[in-house]
């Protein structure tokens, strides 16, 4: 069976972008997204670890994670899974900032919504097929709204956001921002937070859910994106975001986003 991946990014919608995907053996590194994440599984079933859950969404099943959750993702049975994915930025749903916190999943990571299923069927139909403009704008709008019931204000019960983030954790999070893009040693980055090497990887790794370098590779895989977005050939995206050549910035990509590099960078469709 083959494996097939394309990626949208609707000119004229910012803030949504969708993955239509179809993989046998791919396998996602431990990463997490600044968006919202919302997939419908279309045939098979896919296997991940959230925080420290293991979850796993069969056909018809839908599942959401909120911004910053750090997730696998590996095939649940022999054939792999198909699905689409659409991520939308916290400011896409927007009407919760009014109650001055962030919405989080009110309910499960895993579940069933007839309603919410079709809704995310016609946008993903309409980004598919139709050109930029109302008919897509609406189809998004559609599923957004709902998609509302399962959301709350405040983070989700299994959101990391809901722990006390460690002063020394912290500071660790503020240099690897700084310096996301230049190599940064354990021994630098513990002597910042003010922990042995071997405290600030454990201590580190249990709050954010990823170990620091993980974590950099996250901020270089989001600064690429943004980069490749708008035209910047993947060579120099990779010389400015810290790889090693344009090799290392596939591998690391395609296992983060789904799709390689370039074909990101085609994805707009306007």
């Amino acid at each position: 069976m083959t494996e097939t991946a394309s990626y949208i990014r609707p000119a004229g919608l910012p803030g949504v972008e969708a993955l239509h995907a179809s993989f046998v053996t791919h396998r996602y590194r431990p990463h997490s997204h600044p968006t919202w994440t919302v997939a419908t599984v279309q045939r098979g079933a896919a296997a991940f670890d959230l925080d420290d859950t293991r979850q796993r969404a069969g056909s018809g099943e839908l599942f959401v994670l909120e911004p910053e959750s750090v997730h696998t993702g590996v095939p649940a049975v022999p054939g792999g899974w198909a699905y689409q994915v659409l991520y939308l930025d916290p400011a896409v749903i927007g009407d919760w900032a009014e109650e001055g916190k962030a919405p989080g999943a009110a309910r499960w990571v895993v579940f069933r919504d007839e309603r919410l299923r079709r809704s995310l069927a016609a946008a993903h139909a309409a980004l598919a097929s139709e050109p930029p403009g109302l008919a897509v704008d609406e189809a998004v709008l559609a599923a957004v709204d709902a998609l509302r019931p399962h959301l709350a204000p405040g983070p989700g019960p299994w959101s990391r956001r809901t722990r006390a983030e460690h002063a020394a954790v912290r500071r660790a999070r503020r240099h690897l921002e700084e310096r996301w893009a230049e190599p940064v040693p354990l021994a630098e980055l513990a002597a910042v937070a003010g922990l042995s090497r071997f405290e600030l990887a454990r201590t580190f790794r249990a709050q954010v859910g990823l170990p620091p370098h993980a974590f950099q590779l996250d901020l270089r895989v989001a600064r690429a994106r943004e980069m490749l977005a708008v035209g910047e050939p993947p060579a120099a995206v990779a010389a400015a975001c810290g790889f090693c050549d344009q090799a290392h910035l596939t591998r690391v990509f395609r296992r983060a986003v789904g799709v390689p590099p370039a074909r990101y960078a085609r994805s707009s469709k306007t």
